[in-house]
C-alpha cells in the first residue's frame, strides 16, 4: 500500500470533506504566492484585505493569514510546488511556517530557504499508510531548531551579556503591587525553573500534611505559622555526557516548566542530591500495579504528551496506562506503559479505541471500533533514541550544536535588546520586545531590566 497521510485517506469521507475545504482555501489564497504579471504583493495592503474579506466572507485574520502564508511560499519552491499538487498544508500550518520563517528576517539567502524547503517538504512527505499529518507545534518545534542551525548570531555586547549572566543561580524578583480592586494587593514571584519547582513543591507538601489549600499552605509558611517540610522532590531531565555522568553544561527539563537557562541549570545540580539512571527504568519490571518513580518518569519523558492522536495535553499531567490491563496479564513496565490524558484514558476503557506500540520505529498505531487508525509519532524528550533503530541515549554533536544554536539565538537576541535599552532607557518598549522574543521562542528570558 503506497503511504499516504490520514487526512488525504480516500474511503474517509471526512478525510475527503477536510481535503475539498483546503483546496477551496488554496484556490482563494495561491495566486499570492505568484511571481507572474499580477504580482500581489505591490498591492495596497487594506484595500486588498478588505475586497478579500468582502469577497469570501471570511474574517480579517483569516485572510491576512492566508495572504501572508502563501507570500511566504515565493521563497519555498519545492513546498509551493507540493501544496499547489496537493493542497496538503491547511491555514493553521502554513501559519506556523510563516511565523517561523519570518525569525530570520527580511533578508535571507536563498541557500538558506533551500535548507528549510527541503526539510519542510520532507516533514509533509508521508512515509507509510494512513500516518498523522504533522500539527503546527511540531512544524513549529523543528523549525525553531533549523533556522537556529541557519542563524546562531546576532551582534551584542558580550562583556555586558557575561555581567548580566554572571548573577548567583536561582535569583529570584519580587515584587509587591499595591492597590488592587476589592482592597486587594499582590506580590509576583519570578525565578528561574528549577527554583520555582521547588518552590511548588514545598508548598503542595505542606499544603497535604496539615490539610489546608496551598494558598492557605503558602501564607501559613511566610508568616511562620507553619514549618516547611523536611525535604521535597522535584525532577528535571539532564543529558549524559560521552563518559557517562550528568553533563552539566547542557540544559535540563524541569516537568510541567520547561527547558532550564544558564541560571537554572547550575540550580539544578546544585540542588540535585540524587541521580537516577533512566536507562535501567526502560527494562524494570515489578509485580505490582503501581510503577516505581523511575519507571514513571521514563515512560513520560519517553511520551511527552498525552500519546493520542492530536492531543497535546502534557504526559506529566496523564495518567499512566497499562496497554494490556494489569488483571488480564499485563506488566508493570515502561514497554507497557503508556501517557493517557483522562478523557483518552476513557475512550481506551471503553474499548472505542487500542492502540500498539512499534517497537521498531516508536510510532503509536491506534486502532478504532469503526475499522479506521491512525499513526503517532511520539514527540518525547528521548524517544528518537530509545528504539531499536536508535539505540543511543546520548545526543551527537549535532545534536547538541543545533540545540545551543537555537538557544544561543534566543539569548543573543534578548541581549541585544537589553543592549539598545541601555541606549535609549525605553523601559516599555524593552519589555514588550522581550516577551514578544519569549512568545516566538517559548522560552524565558530571565535578565528583564527594573523599571526605571
Amino acid at each position: 500500500m503506497n503511504p499516504f497521510f490520514a487526512t488525504e485517506n480516500p474511503d474517509d469521507p471526512d478525510a475527503v470533506n477536510g481535503m475539498a475545504l483546503r483546496r477551496a482555501h488554496h484556490a482563494v489564497f495561491r495566486h499570492y504566492a505568484e511571481d507572474g504579471e499580477e504580482f500581489y504583493g505591490s498591492a495596497d495592503h487594506d484595500t486588498e484585505m478588505a475586497r478579500l474579506r468582502s469577497t469570501t466572507g471570511l474574517p480579517l485574520n483569516e485572510v491576512k493569514s492566508g495572504v501572508y502564508c502563501y507570500m511566504t511560499l515565493k521563497s519555498l519552491p519545492q513546498l509551493k510546488q507540493l501544496q499547489e499538487e496537493t493542497a496538503r498544508l491547511d491555514l493553521s500550518r502554513l501559519k506556523a511556517i510563516d511565523r517561523a520563517v519570518s525569525m530570520l528576517g527580511s533578508v535571507v539567502d536563498q541557500e538558506n530557504y533551500d535548507i528549510i524547503d527541503k526539510m519542510l517538504v520532507d516533514l509533509f512527505t508521508p512515509t507509510k499508510p494512513n500516518e498523522e499529518l504533522p500539527s503546527a507545534h511540531k512544524v513549529t518545534s523543528r523549525l525553531n531548531k533549523l533556522i537556529g542551525d541557519i542563524d546562531s548570531s546576532v551582534a551584542h555586547d558580550k562583556r555586558k551579556r557575561k555581567s548580566r549572566e554572571s548573577e548567583a543561580p536561582g535569583q529570584c524578583d519580587l515584587d509587591f503591587h499595591v492597590g488592587g480592586t476589592h482592597g486587594t494587593s499582590a506580590m509576583t514571584l519570578t525565578a528561574d525553573h528549577v527554583t520555582m519547582a521547588a518552590i511548588k513543591e514545598f508548598i503542595l507538601e505542606a499544603s497535604k500534611e496539615h490539610d489546608i489549600t496551598p494558598v492557605e499552605a503558602l501564607v501559613k509558611l511566610i508568616t511562620g505559622e507553619i514549618t516547611p517540610p523536611a525535604d521535597v522532590t522535584i525532577y528535571a531531565y539532564a543529558p549524559l555526557g560521552e563518559d557517562g555522568t550528568i553533563d552539566e553544561s547542557a540544559s535540563a527539563y524541569v516537568p510541567g516548566f520547561g527547558h532550564t537557562t544558564a541560571a537554572g541549570t547550575e540550580m539544578a545540580h546544585a540542588m540535585g542530591s540524587t541521580t537516577v539512571d533512566l536507562r535501567s527504568a526502560k527494562d524494570h519490571t515489578i509485580a505490582g500495579y503501581v510503577p516505581p518513580d523511575s519507571v514513571r518518569a521514563y515512560a513520560q519523558g519517553r511520551d511527552g504528551t498525552c500519546i493520542y492522536p492530536g492531543c497535546d495535553h502534557p504526559a506529566w499531567k496523564c495518567q499512566l496506562d497499562h496497554r494490556v490491563p494489569y488483571e488480564e496479564g499485563g506488566q508493570t513496565t515502561a514497554a507497557n506503559l503508556f501517557s493517557l490524558c483522562q478523557h483518552h484514558h476513557n475512550v481506551k476503557t471503553d474499548r472505542r479505541a487500542f492502540y500498539v506500540p512499534d517497537p521498531v520505529t516508536g510510532d503509536i498505531v491506534w486502532l478504532f471500533a469503526d475499522g479506521t487508525y491512525a499513526v503517532v509519532d511520539p514527540e518525547g524528550l528521548f524517544a528518537r533514541h530509545t528504539t531499536p533503530t536508535a539505540p543511543r541515549w546520548k545526543c551527537t554533536l549535532d545534536d547538541i550544536q543545533r540545540i545551543k544554536r537555537d538557544r544561543e539565538q534566543f539569548f543573543a537576541k534578548g541581549h541585544a535588546i537589553l543592549d539598545a535599552y541601555d541606549i535609549d532607557r525605553d523601559y516599555e518598549a524593552c519589555v514588550a520586545a522581550l516577551i514578544e522574543l519569549e512568545r516566538e521562542y517559548r522560552l524565558e528570558f530571565p535578565f528583564y531590566p527594573e523599571a526605571n
